[in-house]
């Protein structure tokens, strides 16, 4: 059998000198973390959240849009809520209008939505917005960008730049350098 050799003091010393400054060290206290308000009034900041939404109603109580992201993280030294995967939803009685973007961002002041990243908003009956980025306003209803954009309608296209649409008044106009192509 053979002997039993142990470290020598010094470093014995050491890892105990070590031990105890790591022990004394340590927070007595919990950290301050950040809390969540699950009822959805966040308060604190550096808060992420998945499967957000986001629900605003009609006078009469009806479900008017719904807004949903697979991310968000909220920022309230800027007074914004930074959104991926953010889909919106606007039901009329003619149907609804689908806003669908990579990435968003909505200023917790105005509720002004600004989405950006493969924008595509599908609008009744049959009409497909296809840009790069949008401002949409949840209280008017109103679609704009200074982007290049592409409507779509069946076979008929129209490209151009910039765009103000109205989903209540279902109007749309692009803004200048229209072209297009109407298909009978």
């Amino acid at each position: 059998m053979r002997p039993l050799h142990l470290p020598s003091p010094g470093l014995l010393l050491l890892s105990l000198g070590l031990a105890a400054a790591v022990w004394f060290s340590w927070p007595k206290h919990p950290l301050p973390l950040p809390r969540i308000d699950w009822h959805g009034q966040i308060r604190r900041g550096d808060q992420a959240a998945e499967d957000v939404i986001m629900r605003q109603y009609t006078a009469t109580g009806a479900l008017d849009l719904l807004a949903t992201a697979q991310t968000a993280w909220h920022d309230p030294e800027n007074h914004e809520t930074l959104l991926r995967g953010i889909t919106v939803r606007r039901f009329r009685a003619n149907g609804t209008m689908d806003l669908q973007a990579e990435h968003g961002r909505m200023d917790d002041r105005s509720r002004l939505l600004t989405l950006w990243g493969h924008v595509i908003a599908g609008m009744p009956p049959d009409t497909r917005l296809l840009t790069e980025r949008v401002h949409y306003d949840p209280r008017t209803g109103i679609i704009t960008t200074r982007q290049a954009v592409r409507l779509e309608r069946g076979a008929n296209w129209i490209t151009g730049v910039g765009l103000w649409a109205s989903v209540k008044a279902e109007q749309m106009n692009i803004l200048h350098d229209v072209r297009g192509v109407y298909a009978p």
